[in-house]
């Protein structure tokens, strides 16, 4: 369709040249009828055209942004927990927002242009030769010139809008870091610094943008100046191409009617190629995220497990993260039905443990099994199947109470969701509140309390209901009773599970099954709450004062 409305507009010159040499000049009145006449036969078949080719183009556009879109959104859940921890927030929502927004304007208005422009003006070259070659080959040696002057200056607006692109998801993650920590930064009275910071950053967003918008603005007017001395020499050669009767008045006419209308594209071009700069540049910043691979992946052959009949066991795994030696040669073994803690001082590697476990890393050496086989062999979908997983910063999503316990399993009927809420004792909250189960917990459940927000993400966990329950600094933000009430979950879960807790309180621990003393990246000890008492130094240092803990107890 394009092609079609790009044909018919080549046409007008011509028509224009028929109308001064055989209308005009020999007064023939039939003639000009029948050109009148299809001329609007042309402006109705260029309308139709434009009309099938704008729809067509919106369509092939639109759906080719919302796919990229869905696939840059779904590669991101397939990224491993490094990529989320080496680029900020803003960064990522930047490019899922920013760049893509650049490159649907591309699509949407600019790219059909840039194609139309391609077809009027190589059309218009053909019959600028045809009409009179010399002047032809005349006329196109200015084009070079703006060849030039387009390459040149699209580079400077392209090495803009990356950077400016760049400076823009640095704002972008200023203003995630102000929101979620407006209570810190308006605590420690901050503010001030914040807004400097991002007053200094936005200054430098505005540099890049002038540096752009300078390079934009001498884009256009500098093509048309030397398109406009190519039109100047080209009138003196042909008016005496004419006086000497190489060329007729309508030739020469059409002649400049094509070189207008070769020459307009140029302009139209130049302003389209600034936005095909600006849109290459954010497809670069996007696929540089969609070529990223996931450093955790399933493996060939790997396998479907449903359930775990003997136990977990970690044998010899060793770990760095970012050349910091985490784990060394660490060793467990964890069999059905046991509750074991994991204790050990901040930085000790008990975190990185429970991350090895869900395969968000793998070890650097050694390896995970369940029921003796490796978790690299099994999928990584089933593998976290197995597990439910409870950490210090409960993650309680927006929506409603019901939307965030029926996340631990999608498919639940309204019986099991109550009967995990009562198992993780928050059922009778829960109906405290205002709509019950209905009621919205807020962005990241900022109505709720940090036990209250705790003992929902228990629910989710016993919903799933997993051979393996972890339960990761569950309870080190919370206040004695919500801790009594974790405790108290924790005891009823039936042994026909494993369960891990990994803690800073002796409260946690202290009538699980065994607990393993995790110093420095290894196995120091293991054992009871009591025999580590009385046979570990570390451990009586961890917990210093629990002689007096105990005895309040």
């Amino acid at each position: 369709m394009a092609i079609v409305g790009a044909s018919f507009s080549i046409v007008l010159p011509w028509l224009v040249k028929d109308i001064i040499d055989k209308v005009l000049l020999e007064r023939n009145i039939r003639l000009l009828m029948l050109i009148s006449f299809g001329v609007v036969i042309i402006f109705f078949v260029k309308g139709v055209a434009s009309y099938v080719q704008n729809y067509w183009i919106s369509i092939a556009g639109f759906r080719t942004i919302t796919r990229l879109r869905s696939e840059l959104y779904a590669h991101l859940h397939n990224l491993s927990a490094s990529f989320f921890h080496e680029n900020p927030t803003g960064e990522v929502i930047s490019r899922m927002t920013n760049d893509i927004s650049i490159l649907q304007n591309f699509f949407a208005n600019v790219f059909l242009n840039i194609f139309m422009d391609i077809m009027i003006f190589l059309g218009s070259m053909v019959f600028l030769f045809f009409i009179h070659w010399k002047l032809a080959l005349f006329s196109v040696a200015v084009f070079p010139l703006v060849g030039l002057c387009i390459d040149y200056l699209g580079r400077k607006i392209r090495g803009a809008s990356h950077l400016l692109q760049k400076k823009t998801a640095t704002l972008t993650s200023l203003i995630e870091r102000a929101v979620t920590g407006m209570k810190i930064i308006q605590s420690y009275v901050s503010s001030p610094y914040e807004v400097q910071r991002f007053e200094a950053e936005n200054e430098v967003n505005f540099r890049l943008a002038m540096k752009q918008a300078r390079a934009k603005a001498l884009l256009t007017p500098l093509v048309e100046l030397v398109a406009s001395c190519a039109l100047t020499a080209v009138i003196w050669f042909g008016g005496r191409e004419v006086i000497q009767g190489n060329l007729t008045p309508g030739g020469l006419v059409a002649f400049l009617g094509y070189l207008v209308t070769a020459a307009s594209p140029l302009s139209s071009f130049s302003r389209g190629f600034q936005i095909l700069q600006q849109s290459l540049a954010s497809a670069e910043r996007i696929f540089e995220f969609l070529d990223i691979p996931p450093q955790v992946k399933d493996e060939e052959g790997s396998i479907e497990k449903k359930e775990v009949t003997r136990g977990l066991r970690i044998r010899d795994v060793s770990f760095s993260y970012q050349g910091e030696k985490v784990l060394k040669n660490f060793n467990l073994e964890v069999k059905v039905g046991e509750k074991v803690g994991i204790v050990g001082p901040s930085g000790a590697g008990k975190s990185t443990l429970i991350n090895l476990l869900l395969r968000f890393y793998d070890p650097d050496s050694g390896n995970i099994e369940i029921d003796g086989i490796d978790i690299r062999k099994i999928k990584l979908s089933s593998l976290r199947n197995l597990i439910g997983v409870v950490l210090q910063d409960a993650l309680v999503l927006g929506g409603t109470v019901w939307e965030n316990i029926l996340y631990g399993k999608l498919d639940a009927q309204p019986a099991e969701i109550f009967e995990a809420s009562k198992k993780a004792r928050a059922h009778d909250f829960v109906m405290a509140l205002e709509k019950g189960y209905d009621t919205n917990v807020g962005d990241a459940g900022c109505r709720l309390s940090g036990g209250q927000k705790q003992r929902i993400a228990i629910a989710r966990a016993f919903l799933k209901d997993p051979p393996i329950l972890v339960f990761d600094e569950a309870t080190s933000n919370l206040d004695p009773e919500s801790e009594r009430y974790i405790r108290e979950a924790i005891s009823e879960i039936d042994r026909s599970k494993i369960v891990i807790v990994v803690a800073h309180s002796p409260a946690m621990v202290k009538d699980l099954d065994r607990i393993v003393l995790l110093w420095d990246g290894t196995v120091r000890a293991e054992g009871s709450h009591e025999e580590l008492l009385s046979s570990c130094e570390e451990y009586r240092r961890l917990f210093g004062g629990v002689r007096e803990w105990q005895k309040s107890v």
